[in-house]
């Protein structure tokens, strides 16, 4: 039997970080669609119907935010919800990249992995040397930091709408210090290319 996750046998920290990541993600999306909700003045199974019927990440970031933007612009809230979106759209990214790669230890002990959604796209019958591109935990915290980032701005747009349209009486969340955000990755100057046919041993 497969043993699986073994190339982060030596890198536990990564790896939590990583599942917490990807777990967050659907976190993320419940919040956009509570942002969703109160822009549409409705219950939450009218949002979670209109959100998650549609497949996809990215297009369900899209139709929130061709939905909900008018209502946050109406209400004063323009360069917030610019903000909570944009920053939803790197979470997006960062997770897909994580969701969709191949992890790898090499004779030099780094863990590495292969964006494989970036290397199927190269033309049919070229070859597929996939970049193995070390993976760093400072960035990888960075990131983790941008999740909440993002999320402490979704879970404020929810409540300061309902704030500013007099449904409750007093603001309960700040709004958040913009933050920059992270590269996908810190790829060096000169990536190993490992073609996606080796077997884990190299061979």
């Amino acid at each position: 039997m497969a043993n699986i996750l073994i190339e982060f046998a030596d890198y536990p920290v990564e790896r939590e970080i990583i599942g917490r990541l990807l777990i967050a993600y659907g976190e993320l999306e419940w919040a956009l669609a509570e942002c969703l909700r109160v822009s549409m003045n409705s219950k939450m199974n009218e949002a979670i119907r209109i959100l998650f019927r549609v497949r996809g990440e990215g297009p369900r970031i899209e139709v929130a935010d061709a939905i909900a933007r008018p209502a946050y612009i109406k209400i004063g809230l323009e360069g917030q919800w610019g903000n909570a979106i944009g920053a939803a759209r790197v979470c997006k990214n960062i997770r897909n990249q994580y969701a969709h790669c191949h992890w790898r230890v090499l004779d030099d002990g780094l863990l590495r992995f292969i964006n494989l959604d970036v290397e199927a796209e190269t033309a049919a019958g070229a070859p597929l040397m996939a970049d193995a591109i070390p993976l760093k935990l400072p960035l990888l915290q960075r990131q983790e930091d941008y999740f909440k980032y993002a999320l402490d701005w979704l879970y404020y747009l929810g409540e300061e709408y309902k704030f500013r349209e007099g449904k409750l009486s007093s603001q309960i969340l700040e709004e958040s210090k913009s933050i920059p955000a992270p590269p996908l990755y810190d790829r060096p100057k000169k990536v190993e290319p490992i073609p996606p046919d080796t077997k884990p041993d190299g061979s």
